[in-house]
């Protein structure tokens, strides 16, 4: 899974959306469980990690 650090994410940030990890094709941790929150990317359809500093940012946009 491609990793969406905090460069890449200023740059388009309506790009990327945070979703529940049980949502429908997330893709389960190494462990074979669920996230609780997966990155996904709009432009190419895809699920991605994001940073520790772009998961926070959109955590704090959300609750806002």
């Amino acid at each position: 899974m491609r990793r969406v650090i905090m460069d890449e994410f200023l740059k388009q940030p309506d790009r990327y959306e945070l979703r529940p990890g049980n949502s429908k094709g997330a893709p389960l941790c190494p462990f074979g469980n669920h996230f609780q929150w997966i990155g996904y990317d709009k432009e190419e359809a895809e699920y991605v990690r994001f940073s520790k500093s772009v998961f926070k940012n959109l955590i704090q946009k959300s609750e806002s």
